[in-house]
């Protein structure tokens, strides 16, 4: 199942997009239907230009073209009011989400209260922008968001000028505490820096026969002799991410997993995990799960998987929206593996969450992944179903093109064994014509020589059975028998191939 594979290499790919496409591609359905009411939206709002610039976006994705919509909306004429148009449309947004979003997110929250009282302040309110001064205050320091706290506590001395009740000396300690809190943190930071430089330049973990644990403690001990900063959270922290993402930068999988389990344990004893690194605790879960999966440890990947929903209803269900498709998606992996059915039966719920229906694109996937699990038992009509409903999906258009041909390949595979031959001839002619620019490059040499494979035993099913052909398709699969890695992709059509043989 492909799932988190895709969409983390969208989250990569979005980096080059245009500012606005990737804004307005970030929002699901929700966020969307909010930025709308906000806006202004009424029953008709096909006259707004905006509107229309991000309808197009969101319907678009992928294939959105900036040059046709600026010919749309200004005939192709007016580069001015098309940028300003664009740039509204982003300053839109920017307002929407911080004034949807800032309740769940304490870093938002903190500057907001901030904010507030730095406007009272403008407007000569003194005691309005204290309470919010220390609203500010109290958020901060649950966060440890110090270098706000310092600016707060500069703001709060200088407003005793105006509010006799205000111990200013109180302030100027509490300001002085802070800084020698940030510069604990810089020495912090200074270490962190040091120690990934050394971690990545001399590949210590590259083979080493220390245990992890063991051999991070002797690297630390090299840095400081601050015997509570190394133990602090923020140091804790800050190993643990580096160290985790090397590890799986290598595919250490094996070490990955006894590292995420040990360090996951350790911090738990130590009382480290609380509300404000909560978000922390669920990726570390989630970590461990998809480890276990790569080492074909499944039951340890369910039983971390189920860890992981136990944790999700922390704290009133702070995070649970942002790991629930994570969560199912860890569950459908395994049972993928070991009872498909309940893969099956676990992709039609998730259909149906509120998390999916909100994000297109996400929801594109799960009906793909549904074809490929309904595909893999034989079944081969739903598949097909399911195939069909993702290209009509709205998300379809935002999946990656290259995903997108695999998903028409696995539909010839699916047609070939529902012995529909006539269907294949006519659809590979298609999707070399839809996919033309893609199939035209070098990569695509392995896609391009299995539809043609594909083809010639649909033109002559008892191709099958010829030695020619065999040694053609032999040939094939020990030409690209490296391209196929352990990694889950859509559709693995080597595999197909080699059951025909």
């Amino acid at each position: 199942m492909p799932f988190v594979k895709y969409v983390l290499s969208y989250a990569a790919k979005s980096k080059y997009m245009d500012l606005l496409n990737e804004m307005v591609l970030l929002m699901d359905k929700h966020a969307a239907r909010q930025f709308k009411i906000y806006s202004g939206s009424e029953n008709d709002d096909s006259q707004r230009k905006d509107f229309y610039l991000f309808d197009n976006i969101r319907r678009l994705g992928e294939d959105y073209n900036d040059e046709k919509v600026f010919k749309k909306l200004y005939a192709g004429s007016d580069k001015n009011a098309w940028y300003r148009l664009k740039g509204r449309l982003i300053a839109d947004i920017s307002r929407s989400v911080f004034l949807h979003q800032h309740p769940n997110n304490d870093n938002m929250l903190c500057f907001y209260y901030t904010a507030l009282a730095y406007y009272y302040e403008s407007i000569n309110a003194p005691r309005v922008a204290l309470y919010f001064y220390k609203k500010g205050e109290d958020k901060s320091r649950e966060i440890e968001n110090y270098g706000l706290l310092d600016i707060i506590y500069s703001q709060i001395t200088k407003l005793a000028r105006e509010i006799p009740s205000i111990n200013p000396e109180l302030y100027v300690n509490k300001r002085k505490e802070n800084r020698a809190l940030l510069n604990r943190l810089s020495e912090v930071e200074d270490i962190l820096a040091v120690f990934e430089y050394q971690m990545n330049a001399n590949q210590y973990l590259a083979g080493a026969n220390t245990p992890i644990p063991e051999l991070l403690e002797n690297m630390l001990n090299e840095y400081t002799n601050d015997e509570e900063l190394k133990q602090s959270p923020k140091v804790q922290f800050g190993i643990y991410f580096i160290v985790s993402h090397i590890l799986l930068q290598d595919k250490n999988y094996p070490g990955l997993t006894e590292y995420l389990i040990s360090t996951y344990n350790s911090f738990s004893e130590k009382n480290f995990f609380n509300k404000s690194n909560h978000q922390h605790k669920l990726k570390m879960l989630s970590w461990i799960a998809n480890a276990a999966i790569a080492n074909k440890d499944y039951q340890l990947s369910l039983k971390y998987s189920e860890l992981l929903h136990n944790e999700m209803q922390a704290f009133e269900k702070l995070y649970y929206d942002m790991f629930e498709t994570f969560y199912y998606n860890i569950r459908v992996l395994n049972y993928s593996k070991i009872n498909p059915d309940k893969a099956i039966e676990l992709l039609q719920e998730m259909g149906k969450i509120k998390t999916v229906q909100q994000n297109a694109y996400y929801a594109a996937f799960t009906l793909l992944n549904l074809a490929e699990m309904y595909y893999k038992q034989k079944q081969f009509k739903p598949a097909i179903v399911n195939l069909n409903k993702a290209y009509g999906h709205e998300g379809y258009k935002s999946v990656d093109s290259y995903v997108q041909l695999r998903a028409n390949i696995g539909e010839l595979m699916i047609r070939f064994d529902m012995k529909e031959y006539d269907f294949i001839e006519y659809r590979v002619k298609q999707l070399f014509k839809d996919y033309k620019d893609f199939l035209a490059k070098p990569e695509a040499a392995k896609e391009v020589e299995f539809m043609q494979l594909i083809q010639k035993a649909a033109e002559s099913p008892g191709m099958l059975r010829k030695p020619e052909f065999r040694i053609e398709a032999l040939k094939y699969l020990e030409t690209y028998s490296n391209e196929w890695t352990k990694e889950e992709v859509l559709f693995r059509y080597n595999e197909w191939l080699e059951m025909k043989l």
